[in-house]
């Protein structure tokens, strides 16, 4: 009798030598944020207790995902300027800038991957902008976190994820096929079993771990813009299988806008057009983006 693959998934998570979590300032941060009520000189002191959260913050808020017309130097300027939802989402960003730090654990190169999470978040929050049901930063900060079973499978089962790459590469399997293959199950069981672990909210873990199904009727509205805005980004190169940048772009195809497009339809997107006509501009942004914050 076969296992299925979230018994093969919480199997593995056993053997894994050091569980990721999430840094402590981090957590008690995004739970401030959740309430009612945001003390946000409360939100600073926890940041600030954690130096490397608290450059990674500045970091990213410098960076072109957010165009800001003036340099902030600081935590508190920060956290004045942005308010509580463009903070949490930079702690979440910065939460995947910390599981993803290291190269050396992983045969993924880490900035492909980057471009991956942000190409998906970003193309996920331009499509939400043409939905009245959708919001934006749900859309974010799902598409950012939506592989991150995939950087730690391939960080703690370092050997067989490399017989995922080439079994990907030799066969033209997407990566979450030859995971199926060789680990009898996948990153998004996996890291869906981590953001429980991690206590992310619901419809967050709901995306990590479905968005790779193939009944998209069944799929939340969330999951299914984040299933679209996958596709989109490995069809203009934002793949984390190849290595070089001559592989990914030979990589790049037409995407079938017809199909998706009656699908975000179905969903309720509107002013396709519009989108259409501000990809290239979303793919720059990505690209400038990680250069900045990951260069």
């Amino acid at each position: 009798m076969s296992t299925s693959p979230l018994a093969t998934a919480q199997t593995i998570m056993k053997t894994f030598k050091v569980l990721p979590t999430v840094p402590a300032a981090a957590s008690r941060a995004i739970q401030l944020l959740n309430e009612s009520e945001v003390d946000m000189g409360e939100v600073a002191d926890i940041l600030l207790s954690d130096q490397v959260m608290a450059a990674r913050v500045i970091r990213i808020v410098n960076s072109p995902l957010y165009k800001l017309l003036q340099e902030i130097d600081s935590v508190r300027q920060a956290l004045i300027y942005l308010g509580p939802q463009r903070v949490f989402e930079i702690i979440l960003t910065s939460c995947f800038l910390e599981l993803t730090d290291s190269q050396s654990r992983s045969p993924l190169n880490m900035q492909h991957c980057w471009e991956h999470a942000f190409g998906v978040g970003l193309v996920a929050k331009k499509l939400a902008s043409f939905s009245d049901t959708i919001p934006q930063d749900q859309a974010y900060i799902a598409g950012i976190l939506h592989d991150i079973g995939e950087v730690i499978l391939s960080q703690q089962r370092r050997d067989e994820f490399t017989r995922v790459l080439v079994l990907a590469r030799e066969r033209e399997l997407d990566l979450h096929q030859a995971e199926m293959e060789v680990f009898g199950t996948s990153h998004a069981e996996v890291g869906g079993l981590l953001a429980e672990q991690w206590r992310f909210p619901e419809v967050y873990i709901d995306v990590i771990k479905n968005h790779h199904g193939t009944n998209t009727d069944a799929m939340s509205s969330l999951t299914h813009l984040i299933y679209i805005a996958d596709k989109i980004c490995l069809n203009v190169g934002f793949c984390c299988k190849y290595e070089s940048a001559e592989q990914r772009e030979g990589e790049v195809y037409g995407v079938d806008m017809l199909e998706l497009e009656q699908q975000l339809t179905e969903l309720g997107v509107k002013r396709l057009s519009d989108f259409r006509s501000s990809l290239a501009e979303l793919v720059q942004q990505v690209k400038q983006t990680v250069d900045s914050i990951y260069g």
